[in-house]
């Protein structure tokens, strides 16, 4: 069953409803479509849900034939909203490549984007009500564990309901790039081409743990309360949250970016706010005001000090309105569990890629293998190296510009370097 999302009426993604304190995070995004599945989902780890809905997007025109579609899978926290629609103008996490003549060009190709199963913005999550609780309660942390595998599962049977039996491409970044691979795998015979951009085959241990850490500040919040923060008058885990999204605004960036970026520069006075000095005159004790120089850095403090300090705090300030808690607990530990080692990897067709990204230490946090099933007839490699350690969330437009949809080749699979915390490079394969 399809519908339009009939509660949402704002066009502002960043708006919040202020109605109590835990935001109403389907209203955070506006404009998408549901699809109801209404049937028991089995999971991988042995739950199920009794029904789901998955929000979604879509731009350009589904051709007659039905083969012009593309599948755009998305990191761990983003919505639906990659590009502004007619019904939620605002723009979206991939505004300035999807549209007419953009690389994901509207006037050739039908994109879909869904809000993935256990996340927020329209999709069922913990934070859904249970369909099967009398009192229509949230599921919080009765709901079962999720996989990447899941994910895409879902999406294929929206796939289905819109009668699309094959994709053009299945392109995502992050766990995006998780979900693109295990796409190809899952139906094979369903996905032509596969973009996968700073993904991975599998969680390396170091990512592993640096998402634990996350979830364990979170989780230590006292108004965590095991998950259950969903009733009225509850308080949810706001400073939890907040120093998660620290942990992880710190693995989505690089050592030399963030010298680029802030070095070990500090908060300067405000030029509105000029300190005041007291000055004795000859005269006698005059009191004058001296405007200190704009740039003049302030007296060291144990708040928020160095640039970089005040700028993950307000990542992490700013994370804590428009995210559920729960959604980030279930959706990283599907990435953690992700592992494309576990099946056999022969349908993907694809010679041995291996790269890394590097942490802030310089050392390897994660590492992509794909074994090669045969030799191919001709091989092509790019790489795109960048300081940035989360490459593609800084790079977009050079990242894009190697997907170049055209009719060159018969096939075209692109596969990313390090892991969903780090990236190094993009690396290309082009098969005729």
């Amino acid at each position: 069953m399809l519908s339009q999302d009939p509660s949402s009426t704002s066009s502002n993604p960043n708006e919040v409803d202020e109605s109590g304190p835990e935001p109403s995070y389907t209203k955070v995004v506006s404009g998408y479509h549901i699809y109801h599945h209404p049937h028991v989902f089995k999971l991988d780890y042995g739950g199920q849900l009794p029904e789901f809905d998955l929000a979604y997007e879509t731009w350009g025109t589904l051709n007659s034939d039905k083969s012009n579609a593309i599948l755009l899978h998305t990191g761990l926290s983003a919505s639906s909203h990659a590009a502004s629609t007619p019904s939620n103008p605002a723009k979206g996490w991939w505004q300035d490549f999807i549209g007419p003549n953009k690389p994901l060009d509207t006037n050739r190709f039908f994109v879909i984007c869904t809000n993935v199963l256990g996340g927020c913005y329209g999709s069922t999550g913990p934070s859904s009500p249970h369909p099967l609780d009398p009192s229509r309660a949230a599921y919080a942390t009765r709901f079962p564990i999720l996989s990447v595998f899941d994910m895409v599962r879902a999406q294929f049977f929206l796939l289905d309901h819109l009668g699309i039996q094959k994709l053009y491409a299945s392109v995502g970044s992050s766990m995006g790039g998780m979900q693109s691979i295990a796409a190809a795998h899952l139906e094979t015979e369903r996905v032509d081409r596969l973009v996968s951009i700073s993904g991975c085959a599998r969680s390396a241990p170091a990512s592993i743990a640096l998402r634990y850490a996350q979830r364990s500040v979170l989780m230590s919040d006292p108004n965590w309360n095991r998950g259950f923060y969903y009733s009225d008058g509850a308080l949810p885990p706001h400073t939890g949250m907040k120093l998660a999204r620290q942990i992880a605004t710190f693995t989505y960036r690089s050592g030399p970016e963030w010298e680029q970026r802030f070095g070990r520069a500090r908060r300067v006075a405000s030029p509105t706010h000029p300190r005041t000095t007291n000055q004795d005159h000859v005269s006698g004790a005059e009191t004058s005001i001296v405007k200190e120089q704009e740039e003049e850095e302030l007296e060291p403090a144990l708040c928020p000090d160095f640039l970089i300090e005040t700028y993950l705090d307000h990542q992490g300030e700013q994370f804590c309105l428009k995210y559920d808690a729960n959604s980030l607990i279930y959706i990283s530990k599907a990435m953690d569990l992700f592992d494309m080692s576990d099946h056999s990897l022969a349908d993907l067709e694809r010679r041995r890629i291996r790269s890394h990204g590097e942490s802030e230490s310089g050392l390897a946090i994660g590492k992509q293998v794909i074994p090669p099933p045969r030799p191919r007839k001709r091989q092509h490699i790019s790489t795109l190296s960048s300081p940035a350690a989360h490459a593609f969330s800084q790079r977009y437009g050079e990242i894009i510009a190697y997907t170049n949809f055209g009719d060159r080749c018969s096939e075209r699979h692109i596969v990313s370097g390090g892991t969903a915390e780090g990236d190094s490079g993009m690396f290309e394969v082009e098969w005729e």
